[in-house]
């Protein structure tokens, strides 16, 4: 173990473009933008990873703080499969996960661990945690749901004076609580190790897209909410300070609903937003769509599921096809292709993975099963996402201090998490991967 603290600050909607907008406030370009690149040892380096793998940024979060695939992790997903409303989506807990955690083996090491809305982290075993947890269903309230989530030293010390206070959670915009409580748990110290993700910028990008007014004001308000948390966290020299934003976000040009096509096969039935009677149900997941199938059906139900996703996909073909004749599409074919898999990772207790949908840049996947099953993106008359994330490009996340890369290089999240557990001085016991390697 090496002495010195860590803070990991993952960015959901965050580009490399806006790194420049960032290095703009004072406390920012001292705490990590002063030189990104192969600059002096103090400076920031860049950490690249490349194209593959999850998009979304729960289970490439979850890669990095296991050190292995989101499959094996246990956790593939945005969110866990579910045939409920498709209104009351509910997130991990970190009891779906398989393998330790680096909060886990931190701790272990006798660290003070924190983590501010980090995913799968709901009855975790960390000092001051704080998962923001959304689970509609299964509490009455938010207050309920952040209380019966966080662990007991972050009620006592910051949970309960709000409550008692009267702070209206459904008021107060996340990534601004994070900020307050990162602030607060810095000031009241020690932290060892603190982990929070932002997620508001994100957010407002996939529903407004990546210009105006909303998305501009939303990279203001998480640059504040950075300064804010580095600010508290003034780092010297003997900290550790990394930023990850997830996959790159671009305008969205397809929206995909594959189970309305599921639905007219009769595979499920949709009452509203609520699904019901699924025999078959494509789970999206950004650009990507898994489809389950439940397992006590029999192989006309998986031909028949796979048959409908196969017109779809000759369908978006033909759709394209028709687009370049009139020459309003110059991009190469196909946005959309159904790849079958044997076993497929993400299988739920009742259900088998048979087949993979996956888009192209720019093309994104939805649950219902009431809309249109292809959508173009500029249509003005639906309200689906603006941007999604973009499965071709890279990330690139930056980072500072001691025991991590001086010089510029790459590898998967699984290796930014295990090159992060050696600077820290402990090991990811369930690790798959040996860490970054230069370019």
């Amino acid at each position: 173990m090496t002495s010195g603290r860590t803070l990991i600050i993952a960015v959901d909607g965050l580009d490399e473009q806006d790194l420049p907008h960032l290095a703009e406030r004072a406390s920012l370009r001292g705490g990590l933008f002063g030189g990104v690149s192969e600059g002096p040892s103090g400076a920031a380096t860049r950490l690249q990873i490349p194209p593959g793998g999850s998009t979304e940024s729960v289970p490439t979060l979850l890669s990095l703080v296991t050190g292995t695939s989101p499959a094996r992790a246990g956790v593939t997903t945005q969110h866990p499969f579910s045939t409920g409303p498709a209104t009351a989506r509910s997130d991990w807990y970190a009891d779906s996960l398989r393998v330790p955690t680096l909060f886990d083996q931190a701790r272990e090491q006798g660290l003070v661990t924190a983590a501010l809305q980090w995913p799968a982290t709901a009855g975790a075993d960390i000092d001051l945690c704080l998962p923001l947890t959304e689970d509609p269903h299964r509490y009455r309230h938010r207050w309920e749901m952040a209380e019966a989530t966080s662990s007991p030293r972050m009620v006592a010390e910051h949970l309960t004076a709000r409550r008692e206070a009267g702070v209206q959670l459904s008021q107060v915009p996340p990534d601004d609580l994070v900020a307050e409580i990162a602030a607060d748990c810095l000031r009241l110290g020690p932290v060892d190790l603190l982990a929070l993700r932002l997620t508001g910028l994100g957010s407002v990008r996939r529903r407004a897209g990546m210009t105006g007014p909303d998305p501009s004001r939303a990279l203001a308000d998480t640059i504040d909410a950075l300064d804010q948390v580095l600010t508290s966290f003034a780092p010297d020299d003997a900290d550790r300070v990394v930023l990850v934003p997830g996959r790159p976000l671009v305008p969205t040009d397809l929206r995909v609903h594959p189970n309305a096509v599921l639905a007219e096969r009769g595979l499920l039935r949709a009452d509203g937003p609520r699904l019901q009677d699924v025999r078959a149900l494509v789970w999206p997941d950004g650009p990507r769509g898994v489809l389950h199938v439940r397992r006590d059906e029999g192989e006309a139900v998986r031909e028949s599921a796979l048959a409908a996703l196969t017109d779809l996909v000759d369908l978006a073909r033909r759709n394209d096809l028709a687009a370049q004749e009139a020459d309003d599409r110059r991009d190469d074919l196909p946005r959309l292709i159904l790849r079958r898999v044997d076993g497929g990772a993400g299988a739920s207790a009742e259900t088998d993975v048979i087949a993979v949908l996956e888009g192209s840049p720019g093309t994104v996947l939805g649950l219902s099963a009431t809309r249109r099953s292809l959508v173009d993106g500029g249509d003005p008359y639906d309200d689906g996402p603006r941007a999604a994330t973009d499965p071709s490009a890279r990330t690139v996340a930056v980072a500072r201090g001691p025991g991590l890369p001086t010089s510029d290089v790459e590898g998967s999240w699984a290796d930014l998490g295990v090159t992060l557990a050696r600077a820290i001085g402990v090991e990811l016991p369930a690790a798959t991967t040996q860490g970054m390697r230069p370019i």
